[in-house]
């Protein structure tokens, strides 16, 4: 288990040391795109984004980010290892196909909160904005991350058993910018129910929450918030690892490990 570990933060490593000018172009990227996402909204709104609007946008696009990267990152390794030839190798590793990809999932889910940092730190630099951090932010954005994985394993599973998912896998990830600009949280109780299930809804409105009041403001409904998130995360969790357990079974049992 720990050769594995350090075997998948040593491949990481050397892909990024190998490739250091697209690391460096993707958080470029990823931090014009924002500027760009905020003289899109200043234009549309007649004048500059103030106050929580500006914050829930960082936010919400952190997160995005986070699913963006850990289900391509899942996504197209699985599909590269397939054509590549090298995914039936993984499969007749010691550790087994889940312990492997899991610990694999986990590696590349640690490299994107560096670049999602990283581009985090660029955007605050470039836009001059400040936000209140606190301790109790790390609770909603660690569940955010196990979300994440979660959803990395359920790419995952798709990939193992079609292969070819790369138009899912633009859907899954460009949907999400949808998904956090629906008002789960605008007080009418049916979108409030379905945004309790809805992938990284909760931990999105409980960061909005924790940024936007101080002292002892709102503790109920933050308790509560609270709850749906650790409810949100048991359940993408248990679904991706059910799901990732079945692909795997199915393409045993067909023979289209290898195929590509």
């Amino acid at each position: 288990m720990l050769t594995a570990i350090e075997s998948e933060f040593r491949r990481s490593f050397l892909l990024m040391r190998r490739y250091p000018t697209e690391t460096l172009a993707q958080i470029i990227l990823a931090v014009v795109s924002f500027y760009a996402l905020i003289a899109g909204g200043q234009f549309m709104a007649g004048g500059p984004l103030l106050g929580t609007r500006i914050t829930d946008l960082v936010v919400g696009y952190v997160l995005w980010m986070l699913v963006l990267n850990t289900v391509g990152d899942m996504g197209f390794g699985i599909a590269e290892e397939a054509e590549n030839g090298t995914l039936e190798q993984l499969f007749l590793a010691p550790l087994g196909p889940f312990q492997l990809f899991l610990i694999r999932a986990v590696v590349d889910l640690l490299t994107s909160l560096v670049f999602v940092l990283l581009m985090l730190a660029g955007i605050l630099w470039l836009t001059g904005l400040r936000l209140h951090l606190s301790a109790a932010l790390l609770v909603p954005f660690f569940l955010a991350l196990v979300v994440a994985l979660a959803l990395g394993l359920l790419v995952a599973s798709l990939a193992i058993v079609f292969k070819r998912i790369n138009q899912v896998l633009s859907i899954i990830q460009f949907g999400f910018v949808f998904l956090l600009m629906i008002p789960f949280d605008s007080g009418i109780m049916v979108l409030q129910t379905i945004g309790h299930f809805v992938p990284l809804i909760p931990m999105f409105s409980l960061l909005k929450m924790l940024l936007h009041t101080t002292g002892q403001l709102a503790m109920s409904a933050t308790a509560q918030l609270l709850f749906w998130c650790i409810v949100n995360t048991a359940f993408w969790l248990v679904l991706g690892m059910i799901a990732f357990r079945q692909a795997t079974a199915v393409a045993r049992r067909k023979g289209t490990i290898g195929h590509y």
